[in-house]
C-alpha cells in the first residue's frame, strides 16, 4: 500500500537531517577529507572558530575569492576579518551570530549576508553564508558568491535591506516565541490568517492573537514591513 505523501516527505526530511549530522560527525572525527567534501558542495565550504570566527579551513574556491592561502589564513586568524570586512559585520552581525551559537543548539542554522573588500579603497562585494555548529570549538559554513553581484547588491540594499532590517529588528525578533516565528515566516509568504490556520492546524482566532503579539513585539503591523522582516530572518 502506497505511503501518504506527507509521511514520505517527513521521512525524507528526517533522512536528510541524519545525513547532515553524520557528515558533521565524520568531519569532527577526521574521517573525511575536507577538500574532497568541498568538491561536492555547490559553494565555498569553510570551518570557523566558535570563539572569534577565525577561518580554520576554507576550500580552494574560497582561497581564490579572498586571495589568501590556507596557511596565511591560519597565521592571521580573526585579523583577516578585521582587515577586509565592514564595521557593520564586525560589530553587529558577527556578535549576534556568536551569541546565538553560544546557546549550544546544534540544529540551528543561521543564514546571513556578509561583505568583503580586497583593498580599503575597493567597493565591497557581498556573499550569502549559512552556518551551523560543527563541534564545541568550530562552526561549519557554506558561502555562495553570486555571479551577478551588482544585481544582488541592488536587491539586498534597495529592495530587502537585509542587513539594516536584521540590525533594526534583531532584539524584537528574539522576543518572539517559536510559534510566532513560524507565523511570521508564513506572513512573509503572503499567506492569509485563514491559510495560516489551515497550514498549522490551529484556530483562526489563535492565529489572530499570535499576529497581534507579533505586531506588538516588532512595533509594526504594516504588511510590507512584516514581509521584509520575515524575509530577513528566513533562509533564502
Amino acid at each position: 500500500m502506497p505511503q501518504p505523501k506527507q509521511e514520505v516527505s517527513d521521512k525524507k526530511q528526517q533522512q536528510s537531517s541524519k545525513q547532515l549530522y553524520r557528515v558533521s560527525d565524520l568531519i569532527a572525527k577526521g574521517q573525511i577529507d575536507l577538500d574532497d567534501l568541498a568538491n561536492l558542495i555547490p559553494g565555498i565550504l569553510h570551518i570557523n572558530s566558535r570563539k572569534d570566527l577565525a577561518i580554520e579551513y576554507i576550500s580552494q574556491e574560497g582561497c581564490d575569492l579572498i586571495r589568501y592561502s590556507k596557511e596565511e589564513l591560519q597565521e592571521m586568524g580573526a585579523e583577516v576579518l578585521r582587515k577586509h570586512q565592514s564595521e557593520h559585520a564586525l560589530t553587529v552581525i558577527y556578535p549576534k551570530i556568536l551569541s546565538e551559537f553560544r546557546k549550544g543548539d546544534s540544529g540551528l542554522v543561521i543564514p546571513f549576508f556578509q561583505d568583503w573588500r580586497h583593498q580599503p579603497e575597493d567597493k565591497p562585494f557581498y556573499l550569502f553564508t549559512a552556518s551551523k555548529i560543527l563541534n564545541k570549538d568550530q562552526l561549519i559554513s557554506i558561502t555562495l558568491f553570486p555571479k551577478n553581484i551588482e544585481q544582488l547588491c541592488r536587491k539586498v540594499n534597495k529592495v530587502f535591506g537585509v542587513n539594516e532590517t536584521l540590525d533594526r529588528y534583531f532584539p524584537c525578533y528574539q522576543q518572539l516565541t517559536k510559534r510566532e516565528k513560524q507565523i511570521l515566516t508564513l506572513l512573509g509568504k503572503e499567506l492569509s490568517r485563514k491559510q495560516i490556520s489551515q497550514h498549522l492546524f490551529i484556530d483562526t482566532k489563535t492565529v489572530k492573537k499570535h499576529c497581534e503579539n507579533i505586531f506588538r513585539k516588532l512595533g509594526t503591523n504594516k504588511r510590507t514591513e512584516i514581509e521584509r522582516i520575515a524575509l530577513a530572518f528566513t533562509t533564502l
